[in-house]
């Protein structure tokens, strides 16, 4: 006669394969997945494409890198849009060059984003092109605006970009209109009959309010000489972070400032970000030059003459942009010209310094650099 002892030995491997899937079931579940989001960006993707593309202003890509996450993770009031931020800085820092690549990040269209132009909103009537005509003027039953609702709204799993550019340009009424899509995100147009909704948006807002005020002060100090370092050491001197934060205050309603997520204060450019800023441009110009089965190098002396003639601190990395045409591409044009690229193989010019001017030399083929030259380096930013 069987033994209860013997049952039960026998009765175990059974329970264990019935309590199996649910152990497996359990250890599953507390194994790492993926976030399930709807969104489909990737804030590290976007941080590093950011970081690599502007020069200087690490803390502020960060912070956006930050609120990035926010997002993806779905953390967000659904009632008021996504993110909003105010830029503020010199000219040519990377303010509306950061919501370009942000575009290209999300969207894949570096254009993809609804811009506004607020210099030319500096009327008080010109609210009307933010909000509509109202009730019984031409265009009220259009119900037309400035946006561009598409771009607003993005997809489901796409945010919508929106920049408001020189935001301090317009007129402060203009300003007071956007009060309600920074708060709720939504604008109900004059006539009542459309609203546009920012509730999937990312807003930003650029300014370089305060920045003439700091730069006249520097040049004053500058005509002092040697008591220029004195003052600017003066606990009694404010520092440029105080200019432009009384300038802020100075210039828009507390209530406009309140409804802000991030308010971010641009680095001003110097001369120590002028060779990523360099490098940026050659890689820009090897993209075009690339269906020509062309490339371009520039020694050592060669980027030196561009960094001490192509900078300007007043205009930033433009001034690089816009002397870069002059200092490098007319040259080469011109030896393009003079010593066509090879017919039926990949051509390098090896750009140096004469004194006056770059000169271009068209290498060799067994010279050329033996790496594809003809894709663009993407500089490595170390700030």
């Amino acid at each position: 006669m069987p033994f209860i002892t013997d049952r039960l030995h026998d009765t175990a491997p059974a329970a264990q394969a019935v309590q199996t899937p649910l152990a497996q079931s359990q250890s599953h579940a507390t194994k790492s997945q993926p976030l399930r989001s709807r969104f489909a960006f990737d804030p590290d993707e976007i941080k590093t494409l950011l970081l690599h593309h502007i020069a200087g202003q690490r803390k502020v890509i960060e912070s956006l890198y930050q609120q990035l996450k926010v997002i993806k993770a779905d953390l967000v009031d659904n009632d008021r849009p996504l993110y909003v931020a105010l830029y503020i800085g010199d000219t040519g820092v990377g303010k509306t060059e950061i919501v370009r690549l942000l575009a290209k990040a999300i969207h894949g269209d570096c254009n993809q984003f609804c811009r506004i132009d607020m210099n030319t909103l500096s009327q008080s009537h010109y609210s009307a092109a933010i909000t509509g005509a109202p009730p019984g003027y031409v265009g009220s039953k259009e119900g037309t605006s400035l946006f561009d609702a598409d771009k607003i709204a993005g997809t489901a799993s796409r945010p919508g970009i929106v920049l408001f550019d020189e935001i301090e340009k317009a007129s402060p009424d203009v300003a007071r209109s956007l009060m309600n899509i920074l708060d709720t995100g939504h604008l109900r147009l004059a006539s009542g009959n459309h609203q546009l909704d920012f509730c999937n948006s990312l807003i930003f807002m650029t300014s370089n309010i305060g920045s003439r005020t700091w730069a006249s002060a520097q040049r004053r100090a500058g005509k002092m000489g040697f008591l220029r370092r004195f003052i600017f050491q003066s606990p009694f001197q404010p520092n440029r972070d105080t200019v432009i934060h009384d300038a802020l205050h100075a210039h828009f309603d507390p209530e406009f400032l309140n409804r802000i997520d991030r308010i971010a204060l641009f680095e001003p450019l110097s001369t120590e970000h002028l060779d990523i800023l360099i490098a940026l441009e050659t890689a820009a110009a090897n993209q075009r030059l690339r269906r020509k089965s062309v490339a371009i190098e520039l020694d050592d002396s060669a980027v030196a003459f561009i960094r001490q003639y192509g900078f300007d601190p007043l205009f930033g990395a433009r001034s690089i942009k816009r002397r870069y045409r002059e200092l490098v591409i007319i040259p080469l044009a011109e030896a393009m010209i003079t010593n066509p690229p090879y017919p039926e193989a990949a051509s390098t010019y090896h750009a140096t310094e004469n004194g006056e001017r770059l000169t271009f030399t068209l290498l060799p083929i067994n010279d050329a650099t033996s790496t594809d030259t003809h894709q663009p380096l993407e500089p490595k930013s170390t700030f």
